[in-house]
């Protein structure tokens, strides 16, 4: 099964021991889920992660949420994102 975490599911397992979302965290550490990640979204995690009101919550460091992101990444698989830029009505002007 392949999954992507929303950013409030990854904060609310970092910030409860129990519940779905920690299974979650927990079930792609494990490798039992195939971790779907995009660069911006990654960003995304660690911007939200280390704001001061979560790391106070979770009683971590910025080390500690960086190291659980990074064994994330080692299991994650990246998914490039693609844009196509066209103007009104889906064609591009000369």
């Amino acid at each position: 099964m392949h999954l992507v975490l929303d950013t409030d599911v990854l904060v609310a397992a970092f910030r409860s021991e129990r519940g779905a979302s920690r299974e979650l965290l927990i079930g792609a550490l494990d490798e039992r889920y195939v971790l779907l990640a995009s660069t911006a979204l990654w960003l995304e995690y660690e911007a939200v992660l280390l704001r001061p009101l979560h790391l106070k919550a979770m009683r971590l460091s910025a080390a500690d949420v960086r190291d659980v992101l990074a064994a994330l990444a080692r299991v994650a698989e990246p998914v490039p994102i693609h844009f196509l830029l066209a103007t009104r009505f889906g064609r591009r002007r000369r």
